[in-house]
């Protein structure tokens, strides 16, 4: 591992840029990474590639009935019915992102060696700045073109990727037969499927927006040696058309840098993944208990039923992780 510290210069001299530049390159890595991701999120209806996740629910008993007095019911079923969401697809611009290469060995900024300036090389490009700022992307906390999960449509300082939900809870109905807050009362009419679910929470998938970790990082800009072997200050397009090829090769496609995420589970269906995680838990929540519903029609018939009901339970804990691989 080498790290280098390039020169600059500010005038009148030739001089090392400070340990505040180092950071503002690093930051500004991070930075152009977010407008030019070369992994990327998405939102599909089915089939997408990040690792399923299921929401369990608990189903009501079948219906018992007799001509003269109320039957016990059978028992409810825990997780009786469920619904699996493969809803995030993940893509990395493997054979947009190529290998940018330094055939000239003059590519990359200068550094003093031994007090003559030499060409970074790509290697030292990647110890000194692409990899601290990928580090930075994949903390867990939000950074630059990262994605994370959110229970609501709208999120300060992020865009929404899609309004469809990439997980959805659901739990058993309970005020379908009162059998919520206001106590247990009788039905009229018990429904003819035993799954009856409602939703408690919605969960989408948001990208942090360009600039939100160090908005537009300026720094001294360093110099490099030119092809007629003069020596020049990058523009600041120049520079960042270096950074942001470096980092977007590395993401994508290059053992040790690769960003990439994952789906993890914690509980009935788990399953670890290295990482961090990014935004909220995903829970997959059932009921703890059960309740008997009877309903006598006016006549002959005497009909009992038993739901889910009591408090929630959490089954499975979904979490979206971000790893450097």
């Amino acid at each position: 591992m080498a790290v280098r510290t390039p020169v600059y210069y500010d005038g009148t001299d030739i001089r090392e840029v400070s340990s505040s530049d180092i950071t503002k390159i690093k930051n500004r890595c991070v930075y152009l990474w977010g407008g030019s991701r070369s992994v990327n999120l998405s939102v599909v209806g089915s089939s997408g590639n990040l690792r399923r996740m299921v929401d369990h629910r608990d189903t009501a008993s079948g219906v018992t009935n007799h001509v003269s007095s109320f039957q016990t019911p059978g028992s409810t079923t825990d997780r009786g019915a469920s619904t699996t969401y493969d809803r995030i697809n993940q893509s990395t611009a493997d054979g947009g992102a190529s290998d940018p290469g330094d055939a000239s060995n003059r590519k990359y900024p200068l550094f003093l060696n031994s007090g003559n300036l030499q060409a970074m090389s790509k290697q030292d490009m990647l110890d000194t700045f692409i990899s601290p700022a990928i580090d930075i992307l994949v903390d867990g906390n939000d950074r630059d073109g990262t994605y994370r999960i959110h229970t609501g449509t709208s999120l300060g300082s992020h865009t929404l990727i899609s309004s469809t939900p990439v997980f959805i809870d659901q739990r058993f109905n309970t005020a379908f037969h009162g059998l919520g807050a206001g106590g247990l009362t009788a039905a009229e009419l018990l429904p003819a499927s035993t799954d009856q679910p409602t939703t408690i929470t919605n969960y989408y998938l948001h990208r942090t927006n360009q600039g939100v970790y160090d908005g537009t990082p300026t720094f001294n800009i360093p110099l490099f040696l030119r092809t007629d072997d003069d020596i020049q200050t990058y523009t600041q397009s120049a520079i960042d058309s270096i950074l942001s090829d470096l980092i977007d090769w590395a993401t994508s496609s290059q053992t040790g840098y690769r960003i990439r995420y994952e789906v993890q589970g914690s509980g009935v269906d788990g399953a670890s993944y290295a990482g961090n995680q990014r935004g909220s838990a995903m829970t997959d929540t059932t009921l703890n208990s059960s309740a008997v519903v009877n309903d006598q029609d006016g006549g002959d018939t005497y009909r009992s039923q038993r739901f889910p009901a009591g408090s929630s339970e959490t089954e499975t804990t979904y979490t979206l992780k971000i790893r450097k691989e």
